[in-house]
């Protein structure tokens, strides 16, 4: 079957680049580039790509998504995450081509509210310089473009890149082997009171798969359903892959961080449910089977 519909991947890399590279091969033809292809903060460079494979679809996943390190970086945040959308969002106007944004739960300020999650109606006031660079994203690419969605995504994990569930698995393998050899190393301590949505790459991928030839438009939330706090994602990551690790929750407080955490940022789906769209599952089913997933791929030698 000839692939007809030309697709191209910003950040075609990064840990959910890499997904979506790879679900849609089957099924489209698919460009991808990376900062070292083509620089998204130079708009020569990513026009003249766009318009040598003039695709139909741009899946703009590229960005800095280092929440600290945009705190300490503000100018390359914004160079990046606000006119670099706005070079991307430019370039697909000019050749016609649908554009499809990921943006993030961090465009809310995150006070707790009474415990609903955000939906596509509510106002952002990021409160992060990552936040507020996203957010950027979003205002040039709905200013730029008619046809585009924006995706806000949340708490993402993946086998690729830096991501939570990599972090719990190193550290709680390093107070499993100070066990075995001997030691009696302290409770790992994990945030308990900041709450959010775990979400898989795989559901972002087939949910973006479900809707990018749809007519919807604008923004649009899409997480794993059901809310937990780090300390909870946590427990449920060493009891899915068997890791005797002990653990005790602790406050935000206590980890000083360059950027403030949302301490709600959880995310409704609701426009997708409406529209009958929703693809995205609860997140402790998603984690499971990414879980199987990576055990099997090990096992196989993956």
């Amino acid at each position: 079957m000839e692939k007809s519909i030309k697709i191209i991947v910003t950040g075609c890399r990064g840990q959910l680049g890499c997904d979506l590279m790879s679900g849609l091969s089957p099924e489209y033809d698919v460009y991808g580039f990376d900062i070292g292809e083509v620089n998204i903060t130079r708009p020569d460079e990513v026009t003249a790509y766009m318009r040598q494979v003039h695709p139909r679809i741009v899946i703009h996943a590229a960005a800095m998504t280092d929440v600290d390190g945009c705190e300490k970086e503000p100018r390359s945040a914004m160079l990046i995450n606000g006119d670099g959308t706005a070079n991307v969002a430019r370039a697909c106007s000019e050749i016609g081509a649908r554009m499809i944004y990921y943006s993030t739960d961090y465009v809310f300020e995150g006070k707790a509210r009474d415990k609903k999650p955000y939906t596509e109606d509510d106002q952002p006031a990021p409160l992060t310089v990552y936040g507020k660079s996203k957010l950027a994203g979003e205002k040039w690419t709905a200013e730029i473009m008619k046809d585009y969605l924006i995706l806000r995504i949340a708490w993402v994990y993946g086998r690729q890149g830096k991501n939570f569930f990599k972090t719990m698995i190193n550290l709680g393998q390093g107070q499993i082997e100070k066990k075995n050899s001997g030691d009696k190393p302290p409770p790992l301590k994990v945030v308990n009171d900041q709450y959010g949505n775990p979400t898989w790459t795989g559901d972002i991928v087939l949910q973006t798969m479900r809707i990018m030839e749809s007519d919807l438009t604008g923004i649009v939330h899409s997480t794993s359903s059901g809310v937990c706090s780090w300390y909870e994602f946590a427990r449920e990551i060493f009891t899915g892959m068997n890791m005797a690790v002990d653990m005790e929750p602790c406050l935000t407080s206590e980890f000083p961080r360059p950027a403030p955490r949302p301490a709600w940022s959880a995310l409704e789906n609701r426009r997708l449910k409406e529209n009958g769209l929703n693809l995205m599952r609860d997140w402790r089913e998603a984690l499971k089977q990414f879980m199987t997933e990576l055990k099997d791929s090990e096992v196989n030698g993956m």
